[in-house]
């Protein structure tokens, strides 16, 4: 298995530019959320920059959120990465079992790429993300903005990063690889196809139900933590948790939720034919789409969470931070730096989520040759392909924003809502304060991410001769 895997390694090294980027990005991530919770403990007791415990506490709670965030958008980029991966070895995968090869044997050569890429990305992404916060914070001394007070950033926690990168990465490798790695060597010599809708439907009918219960059920625990809020703290217990199940109901079950919003986003694009088979690519598919924009959907919804909450407490407790003197005005500076520096770091996902949908359209033309050579045969030009697949790349961007922009709103007023209505300063219900920087920074954000990502597969698949796609297995 390790020679096989390093033999691979050697030969198809350009295949893991993907996982290995990721992995870089994650543990620049990780590494960051670490020592932004050792400069920012300095600050608050060296430099008595905090007068309140509840912020450090705070900003301990979404360190933690935030990495399993990185970590699960990560993973599922990587296991995509990996089976498209395995795509393209179909053939000679389909050799190696005919010549006596195991399953079991190829999947563990995959996970040790896998091992190897995450040490590698992982190990890069920490020192890179050392540098990054040594320069930030003394930039932020510098300027005035912190005290300068001395911080260790050799903490024994900076393992850790390499560790998630290593896990993760190999986890993703050998559960990216199940499907193609199963099969017989006669199915494996085909090339691996996603579940088409009919497919979906037959899967499961107790899942999907599941499914619509954890979702519902979660919006359910959050409106009654919201009015329980209104009265009581408490509420926030509550709404906490049903938010939490809701979201996870709606990752679970993305295969039920994002194809209609697909159908319907299609129109959107235009009424050429170059837009129609793209929205047909997306939908006959929906397995791939799901998967394409759900690493969007999570980054977009916390972005748009976290600002909203932060905006909305902001802007309910300003009167209140006015009227208490000095030190709660210092805990709305911090505040406010605070929310700066974390949307910073949630733009790492977006990141992470763009690289995932550059993947899955890549996925998408790799495994539509014949269909895209049958296209050129018939005389569909080379700008329409590119249309095709930026349309295609438009459609998935869309619904990952828009979806991800209108749950973000919901959990962030929600839960805000629900910690501080009952405050006796507040004066219960408000609305959320949105932010016009969020929505226009989304809107231009999914555009550049659609145009982006549209790039190397539409240049993969003008690449494609007619004669040449026509003939592949």
């Amino acid at each position: 298995m390790i020679a096989l895997a390093f033999r691979e390694l050697r030969h198809r090294g350009s295949q893991h530019t993907s996982s290995l980027l990721v992995a870089v990005i994650t543990s620049v991530f990780a590494t960051m959320v670490i020592e932004l919770e050792t400069v920012l403990s300095v600050q608050s007791v060296g430099g008595q920059f905090v007068s309140h415990g509840f912020v450090r506490a705070l900003l301990g709670i979404l360190s933690v959120l935030f990495l399993f965030v990185a970590i699960f958008v990560a993973c599922i980029v990587t296991a995509n990465t990996f089976g498209i991966i395995m795509t393209g070895r179909a053939k000679h995968i389909a050799l190696l079992r005919l010549l006596g090869a195991t399953s079991r044997s190829l999947r563990g050569s995959i996970a040790i790429e896998g091992v190897v890429v995450g040490f590698v990305g992982s190990a890069a992404g920490l020192i890179l993300g050392l540098l990054i916060i040594a320069g930030t914070y003394q930039a932020l001394v510098d300027n005035g903005t912190f005290v300068p007070v001395p911080v260790n950033l050799g903490t024994p926690l900076l393992v850790t990063p390499v560790i998630v990168g290593i896990l993760s990465t190999a986890g993703s490798a050998w559960f990216g690889s199940r499907k193609l790695l199963s099969a017989s060597p006669l199915e494996a010599a085909g090339h691996a196809q996603e579940p088409s809708v009919a497919t979906l439907r037959s899967i499961g009918a107790r899942n999907r139900v599941a499914v619509i219960v954890m979702f519902f059920g979660g919006l359910g625990m959050l409106l009654v933590g919201v009015v329980i809020g209104l009265r009581s703290p408490l509420g926030v217990l509550i709404a906490a948790p049903g938010g939490g199940l809701s979201f996870l109901g709606f990752v679970l079950g993305a295969n039920l939720f994002i194809p209609p919003i697909l159908k319907r986003v299609g129109a959107l694009t235009g009424p050429g034919v170059s837009s129609a088979l793209a929205s047909a690519n997306a939908l006959r598919y929906p397995a791939r789409a799901s998967r394409s924009t759900i690493g969007l959907i999570i980054g977009v919804t916390l972005v748009t969470m976290f600002t909203v909450a932060g905006q909305s407490f902001v802007a309910q407790t300003t009167p209140v931070a006015n009227n208490a003197g000095a030190a709660a005005g210092s805990d709305k500076t911090f505040l406010h730096l605070t929310m700066g520096v974390l949307d910073v770091l949630i733009g790492f996902s977006l990141v992470i989520a763009a690289i995932g949908l550059v993947n899955s359209l890549s996925l998408s033309v790799l495994q539509r040759r014949r269909e895209i050579g049958l296209l050129r045969a018939l005389g569909f030009t080379r700008s329409q392909v590119r249309r095709m697949v930026l349309a295609e790349s438009v459609q998935l961007t869309i619904v990952g924003g828009g979806v991800g922009l209108v749950l973000g709103v919901i959990y962030g007023w929600a839960g805000v809502l629900a910690a501080i209505a009952s405050d006796g300063h507040i004066g219960g219900f408000f609305w959320p304060t949105i932010p016009a920087w969020i929505i226009g920074s989304i809107i231009a954000g999914a555009l550049v991410i659609a145009i982006v990502a549209s790039v190397l597969p539409a240049r993969r698949a003008t690449r494609i001769a007619p004669v040449r796609a026509l003939a592949a297995d």
